[in-house]
Parts: structure tokens; C-alpha cells; sequence
């Protein structure tokens, strides 16, 4: 959890920063598409008027990244996907409002071809749809890694875990494995140090509480029942699938090999 804090804090703060500088009428090298225009396209814009929209664009698509971190630290499904939802409709929208209809063209330049479109424009609104489809595309993916249930395979010296934090146990260092009859949530969560906070169900990684003290989860927040395996000093282990059936078919299988 540290160390999401400390992630997304960089991020505001350095938009923030950057948004500061657009707001007054300087940074205009940041901003993507402008700055890429040669010098004669540059003119034809009104280059404070432009920066200043790009910080106040940056200082809401902050305040969405707090609410994207708000989701998941508070583990608050819908408010993860509707930061970052509303972070990728506001960049995209930005852009498109930017550079469309002429509202920042330097009006003591006269436009040479008025009834043509500029091609610069055109350039830049397909980079930045193109940079968002990958974002989207990657985000997605991040997520739905973190999400799915964790895959195991057991064989006769090691449980290999295939998920997001996964790792391999050796048989040897397992000291218990037991079936609990409550969910993560009963049991209780604590706070995460490193991992995936699910966006409110699934949980991933190096988590730490007063009752089970520094664990690693591969579980889903509300199912019941929850595989927890005990190992000799280092940290116990967490397990469950959203059906419950599988989970209790896991543990009857880990129980074979003890």
C-alpha cells in the first residue's frame, strides 16, 4: 500500500507541477502533438491561450487519478473504472477540443486555406486516440491479470501459484494448510503493503494486519471458504476462488499431499 501511495502521489504532484507552469502561459514543449509541429504550424496557434487550457486540463485529470486511487485504496470497484474512465474521456476529449474548430488559432495570423482542415490537426488527434486505445488496452489488462483467479499447480514437492504475485511453495516449508469457513473479509485484510487491491474483490500480494499479520492473498474479498497454508518462517499463505466449490476442491487436493 506504501508504495501505491507513493506511486500515484509522484503522479499528481508532477501534473500538478506541469499544470502550474501551462496555467501560466509557459511549458507549451509539454504538450504532446504542439510540440511536435514545426515552427510555421506553432504560429498559426495562440500559444498562452493553448497552455493555459492544457493545465487546467491536467488539474481535472489529477483530481481523476485521486479518485482512481480513492477506488483503489477504499477497494470501491465502481470508483477505480469510473477514474479511469473519465481520466481517458477527458484526455481524449481535451485533445479533440483543441485542436478542432480553430478556438486557439493565433487571430493575427490569417489562415490561408480556411475551408481545408489542418493536417497537423488531424495528426494529432489520431496520436493522441491512438496513445489512449493503448492505455485503455493496457489498463485492461493490468486489470483483468489482477482480477482472474490465480491458476495452481501441484505436483509432488511444490505448489506453483500462477497469478499476479505468484510464486512457488516447496512441499518441504509447508508447516499447515487448513480450511477456514469465512471470507477474507471476516478473517480481515489489514492493509496492503504491495500488491493489487482488486478494485473492491480481488485481492493479490504482500498484505499485513493486526490478527494474521504479514500474509500474501490470492483471494476473493467476499468468498467463502478460505485455504490459508502455514509455512516455516515466512509468511502464511491465502487462498480463494470465487466459486467455493473450488476452493474446497483445492483444498482437498493440497490436503493429499500432507
Amino acid at each position: 500500500m506504501i508504495l501505491s501511495i507513493i506511486i500515484f502521489g509522484i503522479i499528481i504532484i508532477t501534473m500538478i507541477i506541469m499544470a502550474v507552469f501551462l496555467i501560466n502561459g509557459k511549458g507549451s514543449f509539454l504538450i504532446a502533438g504542439y510540440n511536435t509541429m514545426s515552427k510555421k504550424e506553432k504560429e498559426k496557434y495562440d500559444e498562452k491561450a493553448i497552455s493555459r487550457f492544457t493545465g487546467w486540463l491536467l488539474i481535472i485529470i489529477s483530481f481523476c487519478v485521486l479518485i482512481l486511487f480513492a477506488g483503489n485504496y477504499y477497494q470501491i470497484k465502481w470508483l477505480s473504472f469510473c477514474g479511469i474512465g473519465l481520466i481517458f474521456l477527458i484526455s481524449i476529449g481535451g485533445a479533440v477540443y483543441m485542436f478542432t474548430g480553430k478556438r486557439f488559432r493565433n487571430k493575427e495570423i490569417p489562415d490561408a486555406d480556411e475551408k481545408d482542415p489542418s493536417s497537423s490537426n488531424k495528426k494529432v488527434i489520431t496520436a493522441v486516440l491512438a496513445i489512449s486505445v493503448l492505455l485503455v488496452i493496457a489498463v485492461s489488462i493490468l486489470f483483468y491479470q489482477g482480477m482472474k483467479d490465480p491458476v495452481i499447480n501441484i505436483s509432488e514437492d511444490k505448489i506453483q501459484i500462477k497469478a499476479m504475485y505468484g510464486l512457488t511453495i516447496d512441499i518441504s516449508e509447508i508447516k499447515d494448510i487448513t480450511l477456514i469457513e469465512k471470507s477474507m473479509r471476516e478473517i480481515g485484510v489489514g492493509i496492503r503493503l504491495n500488491g493489487f487491491g482488486g478494485a473492491g474483490e480481488s485481492l493479490k500480494g504482500h498484505f499485513h494486519s493486526e490478527n494474521t499479520g504479514k500474509t500474501l492473498l490470492f483471494v476473493q474479498f467476499n468468498s467463502i471458504p478460505t485455504i490459508k497454508i502455514e509455512r516455516n518462517g515466512k509468511k502464511d499463505i491465502y487462498i480463494s476462488f470465487r466459486n467455493g466449490d473450488t476452493t474446497l476442491e483445492y483444498y482437498n487436493r493440497f490436503s493429499g499431499i500432507k
